[in-house]
């Protein structure tokens, strides 16, 4: 499958789960600004009171954030990578790519969604309140604790996902 294809399969796997995602975790008080950060091939970033985007590109890629109510998104993208950093209501979120497609979103208060990805065609990493989430490359693997939680890298087929009590791991 050429890389076109893989990263078009990568996008709409992405946004079913991350449709399903938010589906699930209900609706939110907006409270604090909404910021959106944008690059490619340079480094912008946005401060307003307690939430902050930054994103981060060289000229062969691509790196965005949103944020609302109070929620933190960085993106940095190298090596004509793809990120998004998207923080929600007292979320922190950060995407680092390396020449592969990443999506960080945490949501709610208490959330973190972590991921950095050397060449994965695609990686998703989902935090609800309350919840830890982190993905990696083979080495690292995919990390999920605390709240709802849903971590996933196509490069290696490892994954996880947590309810807050439960969790489920792929190798």
């Amino acid at each position: 499958m050429d890389r076109r294809k893989m990263r078009a399969a990568g996008l709409a796997a992405g946004g079913v789960i991350l449709a399903a995602f938010g589906l699930s975790l209900g609706s939110g008080t907006a409270s604090a600004a909404t910021l959106d950060c944008s690059a490619r091939g340079q480094d912008q970033t946005i401060v307003d009171g307690s939430s902050a985007c930054r994103a981060v590109a060289d000229p062969s890629s691509y790196a965005i954030s949103h944020v609302e109510g109070d929620g933190v998104g960085v993106a940095d993208s190298r090596d004509g990578g793809r990120s998004a950093g998207v923080g929600l209501f007292g979320g922190v979120a950060a995407a680092e790519s390396r020449g592969g497609l990443l999506a960080a979103v945490a949501y709610g208060p208490g959330s973190l969604a972590l991921g950095r990805t050397d060449s994965s065609p695609f990686a998703v990493v989902l935090s609800g309140p309350g919840g830890r989430a982190a993905v990696g490359d083979a080495d690292v693997g995919a990390i999920c604790s605390g709240g709802p939680t849903l971590v996933f890298n196509l490069a290696t087929g490892q994954g996880c996902v947590s309810d807050g009590t439960s969790m489920w791991v792929t190798p």
